[in-house]
C-alpha cells in the first residue's frame, strides 16, 4: 500500500523507509497506520478533548496509548481514513509534547500531542475576512485549520504599550502547515507579518500595541496553501517569551545560575525543569532580563530537557531547551578574538553568541600529548536560528581541522544541526577552537554550547523506527545507524532481541565508514554514521500479536569491548519534522497475516450524469496473480456503470471507467475483487469528464 504525505502526493522520506523495512521481501506493502493531521493538535491540562487522527490505515485500530499515564485516550470511532478519540489529560501533566502510539492489527504509530497551558478556543468558519473575523479574548491558544486559500482571521481587544506575542505551532507540533502571521489593524493595513522564523518555519511575532483598541491576527498559508490536513495551534497574548538562555545548560550537584532574555518576563517567579525534577528560584528581574538559580540533582541523568516558566500557578505557554551534564558551564567573555583567545580548561562546556556580523569567537585550551578531544556543539539542535562552524588552531595559527553539518538536507534523512568533531592531539600544548556562523551572520539571540572534553573511543546505536510489521513467512528489515565516537575506527556488530515466538533476526556487521547519501544538489553527503538493515523473519505459524523488541551492538577496539543499547527515534517525516527520541523509548513488532490482495483507490470519485470518470486504482498482489480478478463495487451501485474492470495478472494499476447512467443516491462505496476489500471512497457530484487517482 503506498504511503501518502501531507499534500497528497508520496513523500520521498516514506517511500525510503518503506523500502529499508521491505527491501528483504520487495515489494512488501505497509500496512501500518499513519498519521497526517490531527485536530486539534492538543489540549490543556486538566482538561479532556475530543480528537480527530486523520490519515491512512487507521482501520482495525486496537487502542491509543500515551507514553504518560496521566494522559488516556478513548477511542470513539475509526476507518481507513480517520481515528477518533476522547482524551483525558490530567491536571499536572507539563506543557510541551508528549507521545501516543495508535495500535491496529497491522502496527503502530508514535504521535506527538501538544499540552497547552493557556485556555483553548476552536477556531469557527467563516473567519476569512475582517468583516466575519472571529472575536478571541487575550491570552488564548487557538485551535485551526488552514484550507486552500483559506486565511483565518481574529479579532482582539488590547491596551496600548501592551507586548503581544503571537506564535503559530505547527510544524513543532508534527502538523505539516507552512504558515504565516499578519497583525492588522481594524482598517485591514498590515502593521506586521511573518512567513518563517523557526528553524522548521513556523512563523512567530512580537507586536507592541501603539494604541488602545481592536485589532486582527491573520493566519494563513505560505503561498495560499493549505489543506484539511494542516492544523495549527495559535497561541496569542502578552505572555513570556524567552530569547535566549545563558548558559544553555546546567551542571548536576551544584548551583547554577542562569539568565534569560526575553519579553514579558517580569511576572515570572519560578521555574521547573522537566517534570519537576528541580526548581529554580529568580534571583532578579531587570527589564527584560530574568536571572535565576537552579540546584541540578546529581539523580538527574544528562540530557536535554525542557524549562518551565511560572507565574504563580500559570504556566508560559512555551518552554526552554536546556542540557544537563557534568560539564563545567562558563560563558564566552568579550576577550575571545583571535589575537585575544578566552583562556579555558579542559573539560568544558562554554556559552555565548555570535552577536553580530561576521563575528568568530576564539577559545584556548592546553592538552597533553595523545589527548583525544570531542569539540560537540550544540545550537541549531536547541531551536537556536545560527548555523555554526567550528575551525580548530594550533597556538600560533596554522589550521588543523574544521566540521560543519555533515548533511543538511536530502528528503530522506533527518539533518545533521550542529558540527561535531574528534581530534587526536599528538603534541603537548595550546591551541584555539574557533566558532561562528556560517554565512557570516550575527544576531544577540545566535545562542551556542561549544562542549570540549576528552573521549575515549565509543559508539552509539540509534533505531530509526519505533515499529516495524512483520508478515508470517517473510522477512521485513528493521532500519538502525551506528554512529562511531572518539574516534572509533572499528566494525561493530548489531542485532535485535527478545523477538518472541516465532521470529528470527540475523546480526548484521556495521563498517567503520559513514554512509553515503546524495543532497538536495546529488552531492555525496557522509551521515554522521552508518546504516544497517536488521532482517527480522517471521515463521509462517508465527502468532500473531505484539512484541518489544530490543536493539542491541557490540564492538572491540584496542582490547577493549563495548556494549551498547539503542536510543529510539521517531521515523523520519512521519511526523512532521519532530526529530530526536521517542518518549516510551520502544520499537514494537507487529505480527500479521500478509493480505492476498491489497485495492488502493482514490479517496473520492466525481461522477456527473452521462460522464466518464477514469479512477486509477493501484493493485498489488501476494496470491501469485496467475489468475485474472475482477472489480465490482461493494455494495452495487444502482445507476452506475463500472468499464474495464478486470485485473490481468502481473497488473500493478488498472483504471476503471465509471458512468453515471441514472440518478446516483449513494454517498459512499467500496471496491472488491474477490476476498479484498479497498478503503471507502467518496462520491461528489461532478460538471463533466472527470481523471480520479
Amino acid at each position: 500500500m503506498w504511503v501518502y504525505g501531507v499534500s497528497g502526493g508520496i513523500t520521498c522520506a516514506m517511500v525510503c523507509f518503506c523500502g529499508l523495512l521491505c527491501a528483504a521481501d520487495a515489494p512488501l506493502p505497509d500496512l501500518a497506520p499513519a498519521v497526517r493531521s490531527v485536530f486539534p493538535l492538543g489540549a490543556k491540562a486538566g482538561e479532556t478533548a475530543t480528537v480527530q487522527f486523520l490519515g491512512h490505515h487507521l482501520d482495525r485500530v486496537l487502542g491509543i496509548q500515551f507514553a504518560r499515564k496521566d494522559i488516556r485516550a478513548e477511542l470513539l470511532s475509526s476507518d481507513f481514513y480517520a481515528v477518533k478519540a476522547r482524551i483525558f489529560i490530567g491536571a499536572n501533566v507539563p506543557a510541551g509534547l508528549h507521545d501516543y502510539r495508535i495500535t491496529t492489527t497491522a502496527g503502530t504509530y508514535v504521535g506527538v500531542f501538544h499540552i497547552g497551558s493557556l485556555a483553548g478556543q476552536r477556531e469557527v468558519e467563516p473567519n476569512n475576512d475582517l468583516s466575519h473575523a472571529q472575536q478571541i479574548s487575550l491570552p488564548a491558544i487557538i485551535d485551526g485549520v488552514v484550507e486552500d486559500a483559506d486565511y483565518d482571521v481574529f479579532r482582539f481587544h488590547a491596551e496600548a504599550g501592551q507586548m503581544l506575542i503571537f506564535d503559530l505551532l505547527a510544524r513543532r507540533a508534527g502538523s505539516w502547515l507552512d504558515g504565516t502571521l499578519g497583525v492588522l489593524d481594524e482598517r485591514g493595513n498590515e502593521l506586521d507579518f511573518n512567513d518563517d522564523y523557526y528553524i522548521h518555519k513556523d512563523p512567530h511575532l512580537e507586536f507592541r500595541v501603539p494604541k488602545t483598541g481592536n485589532y486582527y491576527i491573520r493566519v494563513s498559508g505560505t503561498g495560499e496553501e493549505g489543506s484539511k490536513y494542516d492544523s495549527y495551534r495559535l497561541i496569542a497574548g502578552a505572555v513570556p517569551y524567552a530569547w535566549r538562555m545563558l548558559p544553555a545548560g546546567a551542571r548536576r550537584g551544584i548551583l547554577n545560575q542562569l539568565h534569560i532574555t526575553g519579553l514579558n518576563l517580569d511576572k515570572i517567579d519560578r521555574l521547573v525543569l522537566g517534570d519537576s525534577l528541580a526548581a529554580g528560584k529568580v534571583t532578579a528581574i531587570r527589564g527584560d532580563e530574568l536571572t535565576f538559580q537552579l540546584h541540578v540533582p546529581p539523580s538527574v541523568a544528562p540530557g536535554r530537557y525542557e524549562l518551565h516558566m511560572f507565574s504563580g500557578t500559570e504556566e508560559a505557554p512555551l518552554t526552554i531547551p536546556i542540557l544537563v551534564s557534568d560539564l563545567d558551564e562558563k560563558l564566552a567573555t568579550s576577550a575571545k578574538t583571535r589575537s585575544s583567545p578566552q583562556m579555558v580548561s579542559l573539560p568544558v562546556a562554554v556559552n555565548g553568541t555570535i552577536d553580530h556580523k561576521r563575528a568568530e569567537n576564539f577559545f584556548r585550551f592546553e592538552v597533553q600529548a595523545g589527548a583525544r578531544v570531542a569539540f560537540d556543539v550544540d545550537s541549531m539542535k536547541l531551536g537556536y536560528l545560527d548555523d555554526p562552524v567550528i575551525v580548530l588552531y594550533t597556538a600560533d595559527n596554522q589550521f588543523l581541522a574544521s566540521a560543519d553539518d555533515r548533511l543538511q538536507q536530502n528528503g530522506s534523512q533527518p539533518p545533521n544541526l550542529d558540527p561535531y568533531l574528534v581530534y587526536k592531539f599528538e603534541k603537548a600544548g595550546r591551541y584555539t577552537i574557533m566558532i561562528r556562523d556560517s554565512a557570516e551572520r550575527g544576531s544577540p539571540n545566535y545562542v551556542y554550547r561549544l562542549a570540549m572534553y576528552p573521549v575515549e573511543p565509543d559508539f552509539d546505536v540509534k533505531g530509526l523506527s519505533p515499529q516495524v510489521t512483520l508478515f508470517q513467512g517473510r522477512t521485513s528489515m528493521l532500519p538502525v545507524r551506528v554512529r562511531r565516537l572518539g574516534g572509533w575506527d572499528q566494525p561493530i556488530e548489531v542485532w535485535a532481541e527478545d523477538l518472541g515466538a516465532g521470529v528470527t533476526g540475523k546480526h548484521q556487521i556495521a563498517p567503520p565508514k559513514d554512509t553515503i547519501v546524495k543532497d538536495n544538489c546529488a552531492l555525496d553527503r557522509k551521515l554522521d554514521g552508518t546504516d544497517v538493515l536488521l532482517p527480522l523473519r517471521a515463521a509462517a505459524d508465527a502468532p500473531a500479536g505484539f512484541h518489544p523488541i530490543r536493539l542491541h551492538a557490540r564492538g572491540t577496539m584496542d582490547g577493549k569491548t563495548v556494549e551498547q543499547g539503542a536510543e529510539v527515534l521517531y521515523l523520519w517525516e512521519s511526523v512532521g519534522k519532530i526529530t530526536g527520541p521517542t518518549e516510551d523509548q520502544q520499537v514494537i513488532s507487529t505480527i500479521t497475516e500478509l493480505p492476498a490482495v491489497l485495492l488502493d483507490p482514490p479517496e473520492s470519485l466525481s461522477l456527473a450524469p452521462g460522464k466518464v470518470a477514469r479512477m486509477k486504482v493501484r493493485v498489488q498482489r501476494f496470491d501469485g496473480g496467475k489468475e485474472p480478478l475482477r472489480i465490482e463495487p461493494d455494495p452495487v451501485l444502482p445507476g452506475v456503470k463500472f468499464d474495464n474492470t478486470v485485473i490481468e495478472p502481473g497488473t500493478s494499476q488498472i483504471e476503471v471507467r465509471v458512468t453515471a447512467t441514472g440518478p446516483v443516491t449513494a454517498k459512499e462505496f467500496r471496491l472488491r475483487a474477490g476476498a479484498a476489500v479497498s478503503p471507502r471512497i467518496e462520491l461528489q457530484a461532478g460538471t463533466g469528464e472527470e481523471s480520479s487517482r
